[in-house]
């Protein structure tokens, strides 16, 4: 056996699953920014209520009212997109393609880290579509990540995906074997299975 990735899936920045953990790492991060920034309340002032009368309904706060809300000076990764652990290998592609569409057009590093200040500006200029992953599929933040993956093996290998351990933090398929139909699915249903507390 080999370690592979799947031919649908893309690795963006290094190949094998744990360049895909440490993404789906960073994505988990903003969606509970993002989470958190969407459900804060009003005050309760008269002047926060709709100006059509004293209704009780919620509406969206104007930015220069938010109390608490993260902004790019307090956090960088805010207005990021988020990669959920049930994301689809297609939403996942579309939010990569789009960030590296952006560091194509502003040259950016298509790889690596930037070392030309023009790169660092590209990469700067492109920071906001950058896609953050789930902390769970990060080693450094998930302290469960090898039993969790562990898990994620023994799914794939009861949907007939001939999956092993790697180490401690990835997994290879056999390249012996074709994907079964519905491959993408299966594996992002193993992930959330695994990986969801």
């Amino acid at each position: 056996m080999a370690a592979m990735t799947n031919p649908s899936h893309r690795s963006w920045l290094v190949p094998g699953r744990s360049a895909r953990a440490a993404l789906f790492t960073a994505v988990g991060a903003t969606g509970l920014v993002v989470l958190t920034a969407c459900g804060g309340g009003g005050s309760g002032n008269a002047s926060d209520r709709s100006s059509a009368g004293d209704s009780d309904v919620a509406s969206i706060a104007s930015p220069g009212k938010a109390v608490g809300t993260p902004t790019r000076a307090t956090d960088p990764d805010a207005g990021r997109p988020v990669i959920r652990l049930d994301s689809s290998t297609e939403e996942t592609n579309r939010m990569w393609d789009s960030w590296y569409a952006c560091l194509r057009a502003k040259g950016g590093p298509l790889k690596g880290a930037p070392t030309t200040p023009a790169e660092k500006a590209g990469a700067k200029a492109c920071a906001s579509k950058q896609p953050i992953t789930p902390p769970e599929l990060d080693p450094a933040q998930n302290p469960d990540y090898s039993d969790d993956l562990r898990v994620m093996v023994k799914c794939l290998n009861a949907h007939g995906i001939r999956a092993t351990m790697v180490g401690d933090s990835d997994y290879s398929f056999d390249q012996s074997q074709p994907n079964p139909p519905h491959f993408n699915e299966i594996e992002t249903a193993c992930q959330v299975k695994a990986f969801q507390k």
